[in-house]
């Protein structure tokens, strides 16, 4: 890195610093010479407070079989459970249902065992690097086979209960009992995912990785598929043994789900990328792969299957950070900013993310303190927003209809699709505000979405090793085609304004008569949006609901009176303990006495 470079990132920090009142010396000496190596595994200044308790390693595991009794969670079998049945099926709707129980499988299986070998894990069909074996378990089984000083007892049963809802050595016993708080349990090893961003960041503490376990570019290499975690994409498809009371108002649930995800991943990574530059993971090396973007060096994987000339400002041979996991949030951010909203919390994460995103596409090789430490300020400014005024509310007002002003605002930004990871997550943010679609979920603008989706999505057997076997690789549609599908879908959610930031240069058109197209769709849509507002019937002032149709009456007609309608038949009444107990009591009236 450039002394002017890394005088001027480390001035920046401390100007954040200086800001909000954060220039002491403890600041400024994590700026200089961070020290953070010393400091706890866990640190409740982060979002690590969240799902502080699978971090630890002083609670006893249980396993999954102790919340199996019928009596507890092992109630119903899945097949006759239905969603209004009183709480206790969740058990066998985890074994039965849940891949989350299979993940002991898949770690055992033939393509497993082969990537192990790949990394020199195993040899033959022995382990020979115990750590990194329990880097896998860490993910793939709730107990981990070596170093696991929790739990004598080796158990093979994927992610069991104590996997997301925390070690349950002191509260197995009373978590039922009237007056437990889960929101306040952490200390006893409670995570609290009722709330969905602590669901979401306990989610993506294995779907993004964490301190205690990681996911890097040589484990891709071997066959393992990269991580891509969207919190309400993956919430939509998993079997779920739990009950959300909000989640009958769409409108706010999806937006909500999205934001929660969009936060849980980028504190993650920040983790991951801290970590790693610590080199506290013993299976990773500084710098590590994983963070960049993927397609900067397999060109293959981006928009436009050709190698592209590097963006205004960029070195060669220096790939930009993935933004995968910090896409989403920047742009909510950045559309703060744009309505007057922002804040100094919004100031200071923003700043710290670019800061973040500067360290590491300075050099081939980044200055592993300095990277460590704005990893670190980074987390802690993102802590300060969600606790803030701006986290505070976008986490209670948060809806589809301004997640869908979110994605029109980045739609308008060249730079949201300058990769495929960026143009994929405005997708996904399209998709998670479709409660605000023309029509709703099912209309008309399910088709665009469709069409978009298949060219964005890469052809079947693209995933390491099978990615080798395909001639063609990359997506199936070029960066203006899918910039171009993008404003059709997001177009109806909010106002879109192009940026004059040229698009990178494609090949079939060029960019002034690429942006005079996409300008001539945003009128034509603009148009059309105008004209079904006017042919909709007029709002009568005060009216809460739509006038019923007034009919012609014929005066010399007598009125009928209405049909009196049959009272509904009376539920039977549900049979009283104690009349059951008599009626069992009959029934062993002929058996003698004991």
């Amino acid at each position: 890195m450039t002394t002017k470079k890394s005088n001027r990132i480390r001035t920046a920090l401390a100007l954040v610093g200086a800001s909000l009142g954060l220039c002491s010396p403890s600041f400024a000496q994590s700026i200089q010479t961070p020290g953070l190596a010393s400091t706890t595994a866990i640190d409740l200044r982060t979002l690590d407070r969240l799902h502080a308790p699978i971090l630890r390693s002083d609670l006893g595991l249980l396993g999954a079989q102790s919340c199996a009794a019928a009596s507890c969670h092992g109630g119903p079998h899945p097949a006759i459970a239905q969603p209004w049945v009183s709480r206790g099926a969740e058990y066998p709707l985890w074994f039965e249902n849940d891949p989350h129980s299979k993940s002991w499988k898949t770690i055992s299986s033939t393509e497993s065992v082969a990537m192990m070998r790949q990394l020199k894990i195993m040899k033959g069909n022995e382990i020979v690097d115990q750590k990194g074996f329990d880097n896998c378990l860490a993910c793939h089984n709730t107990t981990k086979r070596f170093h696991e000083p929790r739990s004598s007892v080796e158990r093979k049963e994927g992610v069991g209960c104590s996997g997301c809802h925390g070690p349950e050595e002191l509260w197995n016993g009373n978590h039922y009992q009237y007056g437990f708080d889960s929101r306040n349990s952490t200390d006893i090893g409670f995570v609290a995912n009722e709330d969905l961003l602590t669901r979401a960041r306990t989610c993506a503490a294995c779907h993004v990785g964490d301190q205690d376990r990681d996911m890097n570019h040589d484990i891709i290499a071997a066959g393992h598929p990269a991580l891509r975690y969207e919190l309400a994409t993956f919430h939509a498809r998993q079997p779920k043994h739990w009950r959300d009371s909000e989640s009958a108002d769409k409108t706010y649930y999806e937006a909500q789900l999205w934001l929660a995800g969009q936060i849980a991943a980028a504190d993650a990574s920040l983790s991951l990328i801290k970590t790693r530059a610590m080199n506290s993971h013993s299976i990773s090396e500084w710098p590590e792969l994983s963070v960049y973007d993927c397609s900067s060096c397999h060109h293959t994987l981006g928009l436009q299957n050709t190698r592209r000339t590097p963006a205004d400002g960029k070195v060669l041979a220096i790939a930009p950070l993935s933004t995968w996991n910090t896409a989403g949030l920047m742009w909510l951010i950045r559309y703060r900013l744009e309505q007057g909203q922002g804040t100094p919390e919004d100031d200071r994460l923003l700043y710290s993310l670019d800061a973040v995103r500067e360290v590491i596409e300075s050099g081939p090789t980044p200055d592993p303190n300095l990277t460590a430490a704005i990893a670190q300020e980074a987390r802690l400014a993102l802590a300060a927003w969600v606790d803030g005024t701006a986290g505070q509310f976008e986490r209670a007002s948060f809806r589809s209809e301004r997640l869908g002003n979110v994605a029109a605002s980045a739609a308008g930004k060249s730079r949201s699709f300058d990769t495929w990871e960026s143009a994929v997550q405005l997708y996904l943010a399209a998709v998670a505000a479709r409660e605000s679609w023309p029509g709703g979920s099912s209309g008309p603008m399910l088709d665009v979405a469709e069409k978009l989706r298949r060219g964005l999505a890469y052809p079947q057997l693209t995933s390491s090793p099978e990615f080798a076997l395909r001639a063609r690789k990359g997506p199936t549609a070029t960066r203006a085609e899918v910039r171009r599908s993008t404003l059709e879908l997001v177009g109806w959610l909010g106002p879109v304004v192009l940026d004059q930031e040229p698009m990178p240069a494609e090949l079939e058109t060029s960019p002034e008569q690429s942006k005079r197209e996409l300008e001539l769709l945003l009128k034509q849509m603009v148009e059309r949006r105008e004209n079904e507002r006017k042919a909709l019937p007029p709002a009568v002032p005060g009216a809460q609901k739509p006038m019923a149709p007034q009919l012609d009456k014929d005066p010399s007609k007598p009125i009928q009176p209405k049909p009196v309608q049959p009272e509904p038949a009376k539920p039977k009444p549900m049979i009283k303990p104690e009349d059951l107990l008599k009626q069992l009591e009959a029934l062993q009236g002929d058996e003698p006495n004991e």
